[in-house]
């Protein structure tokens, strides 16, 4: 009896360490939300990411590695302090001296890093590959991380960043780097991911992408991107070559989902013709396009539901009035938009899609 106890506990406190551990090495989003990281923590030794974006990444994952490394004796060591007992069995004698060597190579190996001036750490010596000196590299990241104009994409623990000139997976122990006038991306797979949006989970795309370098110092690596970013992702990247040969779709975004859906169903509606010799101005919109869209209860009844005779001439273009609606729709339940209403832009009447009709020429 005794001993199952003691195998119980044993087995709590293993799965508590190991719980402790993943929360510090790879925290949720609600850790990183309530700041309770190990970036947070040693925010003093790490510095500042935004004044330098590479050195805090050479500090980081040196943190990272040197914490994983002291992970596994201190669960030994743990073992020792709650069951003396355990001290006798074969896993625990050959399990705390093997931690113990971990332990002292991670310690050096920090060490060695630091005393090197981070010149022998990963990311030091790839960005030497790139040419120039890895601090003048370095230098250039830096400058351009500082610049509002780069996409950002992913949590803490594997984020995408592209700049000006440079692509960067971040992870847990390691950083990649790519020079974005050697890249080529292959589009891999996609998949869909359950994600978090409030307190509703949905799913989401993720397409798997291979990063090439022409530069053959550098090695492949693999990025991941939510497929409503990807647009956002390759506006960042214009030059860089795309190769899709799996065929992989990328997902519309929810608004371009709703833009085809609200364009389908007009083009079902009853059409508007207009009267001869009317002149239309630009769309009060986008003030580029045509008019091309005309309001009138054709939903029901003239008194029936909230839906009322819109007065108003053509003055909003199809997309334009596709945006307005979505616009005034509950952004966290895209699923009601296509039965809702809508006020009219000018005069508030409101309407449904079914009153919205193109306009022809007479």
């Amino acid at each position: 009896m005794e001993v199952e106890t003691m195998e119980q506990s044993m087995f709590f406190l293993s799965l508590l360490y190991g719980v402790v551990a993943m929360f510090l090495l790879v925290p949720p989003q609600e850790a990183r939300s309530a700041g309770l990281t190990l970036e947070n923590i040693f925010w003093k030794q790490l510095g500042s990411q935004s004044l330098g974006f590479v050195e805090f990444q050479l500090r980081r994952t040196t943190m990272n590695r040197l914490v994983a490394s002291l992970l596994p004796f201190g669960y030994f060591a743990l073992l020792s302090v709650y069951h003396p007992n355990v001290n006798k069995s074969f896993f625990h004698y050959y399990g705390l001296r093997a931690s113990l060597a971990v332990a002292v190579a991670g310690i050096a190996l920090a060490v060695y890093y630091w005393k090197s001036n981070w010149s022998s750490h990963p990311l030091a010596v790839m960005l030497g590959k790139h040419g120039d000196g890895w601090r003048n590299v370095a230098g250039t990241i830096n400058m351009e991380f500082r610049r509002i104009d780069k996409f950002m994409s992913g949590g803490g623990n594997g984020r995408v960043i592209a700049t000006e000139s440079w692509l960067v997976k971040v992870g847990v122990f390691s950083v990649h780097v790519s020079k974005l006038s050697d890249t080529c991306l292959t589009l891999i797979t996609s998949a869909e991911v359950a994600h978090a949006q409030g307190d509703v989970m949905r799913s989401v795309q993720q397409i798997a992408i291979r990063v090439t370098s022409t530069n053959k110092a550098v090695k492949d690596f693999m990025i991941y991107i939510p497929g409503l970013e990807y647009k956002d992702f390759r506006s960042q990247l214009p030059f860089v070559p795309v190769v899709n040969v799996h065929g992989v779709n990328i997902q519309q975004t929810l608004h371009e989902r709703f833009l085809s859906a609200f364009l389908e169903q007009v083009n079902r509606n009853e059409t508007y013709r207009l009267p001869p010799n009317t002149e239309l101005d630009c769309c009060l919109g986008c003030m580029v396009a045509t008019p091309d869209t005309k309001l009138f209860k054709q939903c029901a009844g003239a008194e029936d539901g909230e839906c009322r005779n819109c007065q108003c001439r053509p003055q909003w273009c199809l997309s334009c009035m596709a945006r307005w609606f979505a616009s005034r729709q509950d952004q966290r339940q895209p699923e009601t938009w296509m039965s809702s209403s809508a006020p009219c832009p000018n005069c508030r009447s409101r309407f449904c899609m079914l009153d919205v009709s193109r306009v022809v020429n007479s």
